[in-house]
């Protein structure tokens, strides 16, 4: 019987024997005879693909600069993704991508890995890609219809939503037509994760003669120290410049300013995070 040609590339037997039986077994093919010495020779290489991975999360920022998309797989040898093609299709048309390049390991099981813009990697919450978007549009369609997302030539079933979160904060987790909005969550083949956190005011009120600010913070890669935040002011939208307040280090949780605006009738403020 021939060997199995998705795992026998070669089969070399050198045999003296007058009488030999072949049986197909699970790692090639096995000889026995009823004299004499056999060897046996069964070489089995392993063939890497692609096919095993599938769209989890999807995320958008309000105006489409910061965008990422992650897939996971639950099996090995799934890294050859040079040359194949992710799209995001829906009634606007087809935006695709082009993986320039294989994953750096054939050991796949229970990875993710992340396709996003290039300052996915700079934004507070965020992690360097592993591929980065090409396109010179926003590559993700944030609504209008029915889109779907997913690797040319995969196995596992397309991503499919009708509307992506624009908040920032929130993104779309699942499998196939299950995502559901939940909070960002990317994580990339090396395994470094985070929350992205867009940087906003989330509330000011006047109490006494202070002006309070607070504004929630990002942490860096794997719950590090987070980037510093930085509330700044001028009396004035004419005015030169801007007068920064005491600096906070962002570390996953909300801060609060404050600042007396006792001498000043008006005051414009301004949030910053490198």
């Amino acid at each position: 019987m021939p060997a199995n040609p998705l795992k026998d590339q070669s089969i070399t037997a050198l045999r003296s024997a007058s009488r030999l039986k072949a049986a197909q077994s699970p790692r090639g093919l096995a000889l026995s005879a009823g004299m004499g010495a056999i060897i046996l020779f069964s070489l089995n290489v392993a063939h890497a693909a692609f096919h095993l991975w599938s769209v989890d999360e999807v995320y958008s920022s309000a105006d489409g600069s910061v965008q990422f998309i992650e897939l996971s797989t639950a099996s090995n040898l799934e890294n050859s993704l040079l040359g194949h093609v992710i799209s995001c299709t829906g009634p606007q048309g087809t935006h695709s991508f082009t993986f320039p390049a294989n994953l750096s390991s054939s050991s796949t099981a229970g990875k993710t890995f992340l396709i996003g813009t290039t300052n996915l990697a700079v934004v507070p919450g965020g992690v360097a890609p592993d591929y980065v978007l090409t396109n010179s549009v926003p590559f993700l369609f944030s609504g209008g219809g029915t889109i779907t997302v997913g690797i040319s030539g995969s196995f596992m079933p397309a991503a499919s939503y009708t509307s992506l979160p624009t908040d920032g904060d929130s993104s779309l987790n699942g499998s196939a037509s299950s995502l559901v909005a939940a909070v960002n969550s990317p994580k990339n083949f090396n395994n470094q994760s985070n929350t992205i956190v867009p940087v906003k005011f989330v509330s000011s009120a006047k109490v006494d003669t202070n002006f309070v600010m607070t504004f929630h913070t990002a942490t860096g890669v794997n719950g590090s120290a987070g980037p510093n935040y930085t509330v700044e002011y001028k009396n004035l939208p004419s005015d030169s410049s801007w007068t920064p307040l005491p600096a906070v280090i962002g570390d996953g949780t909300t801060k609060s300013i404050s600042n007396s605006i006792a001498s000043s009738p008006q005051r414009f403020f301004r949030l910053r995070a490198p």
